[in-house]
């Protein structure tokens, strides 16, 4: 069993302006191979605290994991923060320059001449190919350690990880799991909450040789259980899981590699219901995560950036006197807004939002991070109100969007808390 430390790199993880979820993903993928997780480590891009952390990590680590700031642009420090960590040169490799062009040339563009940086390495150093974009990945061995880096985005990370990473710590740091991982997944509250709700078996599983951990991320908190192998696993998160539901209820909203927009278009597919939708704060957001969803299309009918109060009126039959007494982020206005997109695309549902993101905007009583969401069908039309203050303008689109899908899921799973309720749409 080898011990690892990932190290997640760039400003935009620290100020909230996107969601890490390469960690998560490391993290499960380690520890379902058997292996020890020591440290996480969340960094800016800062050239001498990236090095700093990775000398640290090499006092205690077999294996050291970096995502992040392999790019072409001034704040991709890694590949040098690595070099002077281990005090080996960067050497030009020919070979990676020569993919980089290739790279552009296939798409009709010369190399940009910043790109020249993604073709050193430090000595001794292997690269790892990435099929998606120009910056390879760093494999450094150590005598009996390795420090590994990897690109930023998920969907080069990913790839690179379980079709060359993966493997080189199979072969290098085999370790039979000595356990399987289930992940339960839970919206709207945070892992306090979480790990006061399951105070009253937590001791139980632990006592029962079940690891947990609880893994924060934007709105979520991931619940991943531990089962040892020698038992019957499948009948104990049976059991699990069962009592996980009922202490927390519809928070709990999926497993293992369900996502929010899979389990609302699940629940939709099921009841035979379509949704329409009409987004101002979030800019789209909310039918792009639907969208992400493949087979979507079954349900999802479309919807209606409404970011200025002409499109409001004009587009979803938001009224005058709305806007004017009650303005474009209130309660009022994002029922209308649901309503109208139900009535214009003819849709089972109308799900609509509306807020302030910041950094401007703020009104008295309605701050940064203020944010309502109105759902609508022919016989009901609730609303209800977000805050979430303190966050970048990025982080609040997020929670917005995630929060929408949220309130449509406990609709459809009719345990929907709003803050008004009405039987007849006016």
């Amino acid at each position: 069993m080898a011990k690892v430390e990932i190290i997640a790199t760039g400003n935009e993880l620290l100020s909230c302006q996107v969601e890490n979820t390469t960690t998560s993903f490391l993290q499960n993928q380690v520890l379902s191979m058997g292996h020890e997780i020591t440290r996480l480590v969340t960094i800016g891009d800062d050239k001498e605290k990236i090095k700093e952390v990775i000398q640290e990590a090499l006092t205690r680590a077999d294996v050291v994991l970096i995502t992040g700031g392999l790019g072409s642009t001034p704040d991709d420090l890694t590949r040098e923060a690595l070099a002077e960590a281990i005090n080996h040169p960067l050497e030009f490799r020919t070979e990676l320059w020569a993919k980089i062009c290739e790279f552009f040339e296939s798409r009709g563009r010369q190399s940009p001449p910043t790109s020249i940086k993604q073709a050193y390495l430090p000595y001794g150093a292997t690269a790892i190919p990435n099929s998606v974009g120009t910056a390879a990945g760093i494999v450094q061995p150590l005598g009996n350690q390795v420090i590994i880096a990897l690109p930023g985005p998920p969907e080069e990370l990913r790839e690179m990880f379980l079709q060359w990473v993966k493997p080189f710590l199979e072969n290098h740091y085999f370790s039979p799991p000595a356990w399987k991982n289930y992940t339960l997944k839970v919206f709207g509250i945070g892992e306090s909450t979480v790990q006061e709700r399951l105070s009253s078996i937590l001791g139980e599983w632990e006592s029962s040789g079940v690891g947990i951990s609880f893994i924060p991320t934007a709105g979520e908190v991931h619940l991943v259980l531990r089962v040892p192998e020698n038992v019957d696993d499948q009948s104990v998160f049976a059991e699990l899981l069962d009592k996980a539901q009922q202490l927390l209820g519809p928070d709990l909203y999926g497993v293992g590699e369900e996502t929010l927009p899979g389990k609302v278009g699940e629940l939709l597919q099921t009841k035979g219901l379509t949704v329409g939708v009409a987004e101002s704060c979030t800019g789209g957001l909310i039918g792009s995560y639907i969208t992400d969803v493949s087979g979507s299309s079954a349900y999802f009918l479309g919807g209606v950036v409404a970011y200025s109060n002409d499109v409001k009126k004009t587009l979803l039959g938001v009224g005058n006197q709305t806007l004017a007494c009650k303005g474009a982020v209130s309660p009022e206005t994002a029922l209308e807004m649901a309503r109208g997109i139900r009535r214009l695309l003819n849709s089972d549902i109308g799900l609509a939002t509306t807020g302030i993101a910041g950094p401007t905007g703020a009104v008295p009583g309605k701050p940064v991070g203020t944010v309502y969401v109105g759902l609508a069908t022919p016989s009901l039309s609730a609303v209800k109100k977000f805050f979430f203050p303190g966050l970048g303008r990025l982080a609040v689109k997020n929670l917005a969007a995630k929060s929408a899908l949220d309130f449509l899921r406990r609709y459809l799973i009719n345990s929907l808390e709003a803050d008004r309720i009405e039987e007849k749409e006016s």
